[in-house]
């Protein structure tokens, strides 16, 4: 084989490198926008479930001015609607980080729900009917109520990270063995774990005993 037709089969194999190095360079960079896309989307689309969560609450509680909400229709009606399209909203969202911080958001806004409907006036029919009218008792709408009523509660799809606790190791670190806080909660756990043995011999229920109490903290 002359030299002339080496330099040609290198140069043939330099172009098929160049080339294969140009294609991974175009799908990388091509992979990379498809993920900058769903990124800058997932983050609208959490923007945007904020927000609702944010308006939900504020048009039920009238900008948090009303604890408990006013037993207001059309107030109850708007509130549940925003709730229904942010979880459409939330639906959307991909990628895995955004959910997350999404989970940690509509964590939040359950507990503000559920704090602004955990009123003794809720226990009554009477709050949600319109008592006073003879033809038709119906004030707050059904649906929508029963929506506000459900998203203040618990997410049972969502895992409780309380569950994962190790209270062994946590029971053992310095934080419980300095201050108050931490010798107090020393001194419950060790309360309750002893009044749950007893309970589970027969025993009788857990009673607190001040003085006890003390001297365990002592």
């Amino acid at each position: 084989m002359s030299w002339m037709e080496i330099l040609k089969l290198s140069i043939s194999a330099l172009t098929l490198v160049s080339i294969g190095i140009a294609y991974l360079a175009y799908r990388t960079n091509l992979q990379k926008q498809r993920e900058d896309r769903v990124r800058d989307s997932d983050k609208e689309l959490l923007a945007q479930a904020q927000k609702s969560l944010q308006w939900a609450y504020d048009v039920l509680t009238e900008q948090g001015e009303h604890i408990p909400p006013r037993a207001d229709r059309l107030n109850w009606l708007t509130s549940a609607r925003h709730l229904l399209r942010q979880k459409k909203i939330a639906k959307r969202i991909t990628s895995e980080t955004y959910r997350i911080v999404y989970a940690e958001v509509e964590e939040y806004w359950r507990h503000r729900f559920y704090t602004a409907l955990d009123h003794p006036s809720l226990l009554s029919r009477g709050y949600f009917a319109n008592l006073e009218n003879p033809h038709w008792p119906e004030n707050l709408e059904i649906s929508s109520a029963l929506v506000i009523v459900d998203f203040s509660g618990w997410n049972k799809a969502n895992a409780d990270p309380t569950d994962e606790v190790d209270r062994d190791a946590l029971l053992k670190s310095d934080a419980l063995r300095g201050g108050n806080a931490g010798r107090g909660l020393q001194s419950y756990v060790a309360w309750i774990q002893g009044e749950k043995a007893r309970r589970t011999i027969g025993g009788a229920p857990p009673t607190l005993d001040a003085s006890s109490e003390g001297t365990q903290n002592g």
